[in-house]
């Protein structure tokens, strides 16, 4: 049985890998000589994964389990965006000098809708941009019984390496998280019908009436006020950067639909440039980025298209 981390470099760089597993025993031979590799290293080691995975671990490790951090996947990756901020959060405050974060995940693919399943591909190609600056060594779950195949040739897509019958390899069809971000923002928006609410934003007073509108929808349909305030404040900050760096105006458009309320805001400036921007929590963050990247923690989904005509943000709330 092979470890699934390649112990010879190091320890040095990120290693993000997909393990396929379809029994115990596939997932066991994929995760246990790494926890038993990092026991004896002493680095931590964090497992996110279903509780019937954990139950399979724990049997198997036996004391040495009390050395593991266990978690739940359905509470961890709720939502991708809080998810990707979580496990960065997690590589920066775990281990010290010499030492290496270790973390099995097991991503839930119960996304409802084709734009949801899109944000959670993008998660696990961002993780390779997000913690390029790392030496964490990360192994996330798919259980090939219960995804699709779709989503199998999707994680051979966002990993660098994949892990089968308890050994490593490079995936050959892995792509740059530019390239793979790019391509998901390569479809247009989907068609919506007429919006409940439209005007041109060129002046800040405007956002008062955005607000209170959004308000009182979201109010009327039973969202929390959390959720709200959160969304408000999103739609907020998009529009006053449509106003302040993408060419002093915008047009603003709600709709107010049975399961979600949506906020699409657009602008007629020069675009982003950087395919990433507003995706990632540290590192490549200007104003305009640092903007998206909290819009993208207060909203339930948020797509975004951009080109050298303007840039459109349509952000989601979704309400119970």
């Amino acid at each position: 049985m092979l470890s699934s981390v390649d112990t010879h470099r190091g320890g040095e760089s990120l290693v993000h890998q997909a393990l396929l597993y379809g029994s115990a025993e596939e997932f066991l031979a994929g995760t246990v000589p790494f926890i038993r590799d990092g026991l004896e290293r002493g680095d931590p080691i964090w497992v996110v994964t279903a509780d019937r995975n954990s139950n399979w671990l724990r049997a198997v490790l036996g004391a040495d389990a009390g050395r593991v951090v266990f978690g739940e996947s359905s509470q961890w990756y709720r939502h991708p965006v809080r998810a990707l901020a979580a496990v960065h959060r997690t590589v920066q405050s775990a281990g010290r000098v010499g030492q290496r974060l270790r973390m099995i995940g097991e991503p839930l693919w119960t996304a409802r809708t084709a734009q949801q399943a899109n944000e959670w591909a993008r998660y696990e190609s961002l993780v390779n941009a997000a913690l390029a600056w790392s030496n964490a060594a990360l192994v996330c779950a798919y259980d090939t019984c219960v995804v699709s195949p779709d989503v199998v040739a999707e994680v051979a897509r966002t990993h660098p390496e994949l892990v089968v019958n308890g050994a490593a390899r490079p995936s050959p069809s892995y792509l740059d998280p530019a390239v793979f971000n790019a391509e998901c923002d390569s479809s247009p928006l989907p068609e919506l019908p007429p919006p409940a609410l439209w005007f041109r934003l060129d002046e800040g007073d405007q956002l008062i009436t955005l607000g209170d509108f959004v308000t009182s929808h979201a109010t009327r349909a039973g969202a929390a006020v959390l959720d709200i305030t959160q969304f408000v404040q999103a739609v907020h900050s998009v529009a006053t950067n449509a106003i302040e760096h993408g060419g002093g105006s915008g047009v603003v458009r709600v709709w107010a639909r049975p399961q979600t309320i949506l906020c699409e805001v657009s602008d007629t400036g020069t675009g982003l440039r950087d395919p990433l921007v507003g995706r990632l929590p540290s590192g490549r963050s200007t104003a305009r980025g640092r903007v998206m990247w909290l819009a993208r923690q207060w909203c339930d989904l948020v797509e975004v298209r951009s080109d050298p005509a303007g840039t459109t943000v349509r952000l989601h709330l979704t309400l119970p």
